[in-house]
């Protein structure tokens, strides 16, 4: 007995070690080894500053070769953009400082906003355009004829640096993210299938609710990037597009569902009439669990879909409902029951076909060109971007100008990129803080090399990268490690930068001194700006996100039909992700802000179904549709509470109304019921104001 579970305990061990242990040890030789090839090629070329290519490679590393590949596309993108732009700058204004400063600081903001409104590592790239600047600009602005040839070299330097990441990423232990989204949605699917099995998921409100949506961008960011590898079929990348959007509709589905039960869950005879409705549907998947017989799970759920139907007929004459709320919500919640049986009728079929490879990839071309993934800006945080990348280039940029200190300029490279990288950071102080820790690990690991290992036991290029494999998979490790990597990116900054890594040794202490303290307070003012212009109180995200989704219901009660409900999903998803990455919503914050977004997402889709079914009638619409829809667009930007009151009788009143018309012909009246049910889903969701994103009211 003690020996089997000894093996066990071994086993589980070792099993252990190879999932989280080994990718880390993995990835410290192939950052280390591409480090040191970059090394030795521009040693060989004779460059002037192979330390530029060394931390191009650990910057672009990634554990993946695809997500490297794309990094270092868009880092060879920005790095040419910034060069160019540094030449024009250099050439136009190198004898006249102050305009220089202004249009720097201009291009800095410029990229800052960018950078925020891209997606991916496109907006890793804007960024590199604003740093890359500093870098090819700040060195030559005393000489400027030599700005060309230093960009050149820097450029070239740079390119070695993505050459070796990504030739080493792929030869050497070469990850793949189509294995990685396979798992993904593996896990999306089981996860759906688990929790619907389960009706307290939908009816215990005791219950934290499961949060789908960290997966729905995370997935397609990982799609994205995959278009750099070459494993992937192309099919099979248009699959994942689909499953992303089903999976999202499905979520989007499950949070109105709930949310509308919610506002009954103290009629027990509503819930259980409710629950026996669900019980088919959550028997069907319960199977499923037991027998993995996904092709048997699809035919079932079509043959309960018809079973659902026929029990909402028979539980609405058993409550015999008279309440106008009542009636409303028992419609709203038993067609979400039928649209959320559908969605994962068509998630489960794409799933299988997925799994089999069994559809046509005309198909999926054409159900992908329908698929487009927005993304949400906002026009007053971006201008408060703008301003604190603008403020800190020009503060920084005074500051060297008025001291006239001759390594003043050398603080402007840190301060810019520190801006830059940490604009949108979770907490962009606290990461300074960390920038700084591995600042001062490099201050302490960097004099050591410069003054004792290099000069005393460093005779040529080999010795070179054997005192350097150390402290180069040190800096490997912290970058790895979560929480880690701004300091092991501290690190890299103060060696790479100060450390005499160069085919002649040429250091000195006042030297390497100046370099670290203009380093310093170039990192100092970056962080000092972040507090002073701080936009990430909770009240002030909530009144931008409340503003954002009230107009949100203004754009599809108003602009045209060409607002998908994709488009819809995926730009709100996105700002969920904006402002939670802004780092100063706590857990009741995010839950109130996800609530208020998918609310938002169900009554926009309403809307969008009403409208498009007003267009189809056979003789012109019923008046009622236009004054609903404009009521309820009205409703949200009301502030007064008695006003919303008034607004909600009134489109209770009009609802009440519209559902006496009728229409002689019969497509005209299928339009009508489907139209009505649209507008029970909205009044629904818009009864339970907790879940609403209201103007001048605090929750």
């Amino acid at each position: 007995m003690y020996l089997i579970e000894s093996k066990q305990n071994i086993s589980l061990a070792i099993e252990e070690w190879i999932n989280k242990d080994l990718p880390i040890f993995k990835y410290i030789i192939k950052s280390t080894t591409a480090g040191l090839l970059a090394l030795c090629i521009c040693m060989y070329f004779n460059l002037a500053m192979p330390q530029t290519s060394v931390f191009t490679v650990f910057i672009v590393m990634q554990p993946f070769s695809g997500l490297v590949f794309s990094k270092s596309y868009y880092r060879f993108v920005g790095t040419v953009i910034g060069t160019i732009m540094a030449i024009i700058l250099v050439g136009a204004f190198a004898q006249d400082r102050v305009s220089f400063t202004l249009f720097f600081a201009l291009w800095v903001g410029l990229c800052s906003v960018i950078s925020f409104m891209s997606r991916n590592f496109m907006s890793y790239g804007f960024v590199l355009t604003g740093y890359t600047i500093a870098l090819v600009a700040m060195p030559t602005i005393e000489n400027p004829l030599n700005v060309f040839t230093y960009g050149i070299d820097r450029l070239s330097e740079v390119v070695i640096g993505l050459l070796c990441a990504s030739f080493i990423s792929e030869i050497l232990f070469p990850q793949k993210l189509s294995n990685t989204l396979l798992k993904g949605e593996k896990s999306k699917f089981n996860l759906l299938i688990s929790s619907f099995s389960n009706s307290e998921n939908l009816f215990d409100f005791e219950k934290g609710s499961i949060n789908y949506t960290r997966d729905i961008l995370g997935s397609d960011a990982l799609r994205v990037n995959s278009s750099f590898e070459t494993n992937m079929k192309k099919t099979d990348k248009l699959y994942y597009k689909r499953l992303n959007s089903q999976f999202m509709h499905i979520n989007t589905t499950f949070f109105s569902l709930r949310n509308t039960i919610n506002n009954n869950k103290d009629n027990s005879e509503f819930i259980n009439s409710l629950k026996k409705i669900y019980a088919d549907f959550e028997k069907c998947l319960s199977n499923y669990s037991n027998s993995n017989n996904l092709s048997a799970l699809i035919n079932e759920i079509k043959i309960v879909k018809d079973i659902t139907k026929i029990r909402i007929e028979d539980e609405k004459k058993s409550l015999a409902l008279d309440d106008f709320d009542l009636i409303h919500d028992f419609n709203s919640i038993t067609s979400l029951f039928l649209r959320l049986e559908s969605e994962i009728y068509d998630y489960c079929n794409t799933y299988y076909n997925f799994t089999t490879n069994s559809d046509k990839i005309k198909r999926l071309e054409k159900f992908a060109e329908n698929l487009k993934f927005s993304t949400y800006s906002d026009n007053v945080l971006i201008s408060l971007m703008i301003i604190r990348a603008s403020i800190t280039l020009i503060v920084v940029m005074c500051i060297w100008m008025i001291s006239g200190w001759e390594y003043g300029s050398l603080a402007v490279l840190p301060a810019v990129a520190n801006t830059l990288l940490l604009s949108t950071a979770p907490n962009p102080v606290g990461a300074t803080k960390n920038f700084l820790k591995g600042a001062a690990v490099g201050f302490i690991i960097t004099p050591i090399y410069n003054f004792y290992i290099i000069p005393m036991y460093v005779s040529d290029l080999f010795t070179l990268c054997l005192f350097l494999t150390p402290v180069l998979a040190g800096i490997s490790l912290f970058m790895i490690l979560p929480g880690k990597n701004l300091i092991g990116f501290g690190f890299l900054l103060i060696f790479i930068t100060t450390c005499s890594i160069h085919t002649q040794y040429n250091v000195s202490f006042d030297t390497f001194m100046d370099m670290n303290i203009a380093t310093v307070i170039g990192l100092l003012f970056s962080g000092l700006s972040f507090i002073l212009i701080n936009f990430t109180s909770n009240i002030w995200i909530e009144s931008r996100v409340k503003k954002a989704l009230s107009k949100q219901i203004e754009i599809t009660t108003k602009d045209k039909l060409a607002l998908q409900r994709v488009r819809l999903e995926s730009a709100s998803f996105d700002l969920i992700q904006r402002y939670s990455a802004l780092g100063r919503l706590d857990n009741k914050s995010n839950n109130k802000i996800l609530r208020w977004v998918l609310s938002i997402l169900e009554i926009g889709k309403a809307i969008i179904n009403i409208r498009r079914n007003a267009t189809l009638f056979t003789k012109s619409k019923p008046s009622e549709i236009s004054r609903i829809l404009s009521l309820i667009r009205k409703f949200f930007d009301l502030k007064d509470k008695n006003d919303k009151e008034e607004q909600m009788k009134e489109i209770k009143e009009l609802i009440n109304k519209f559902e006496q018309v009728h229409l002689r012909s019969a497509n005209d009246q299928k339009l009508l019921k489907d139209i009505y049910l649209d507008f029970s889903i909205i009044y629904s969701l818009m009864k339970n104001k907790e879940f609403l994103p209201i103007k001048g009211e605090t929750l």
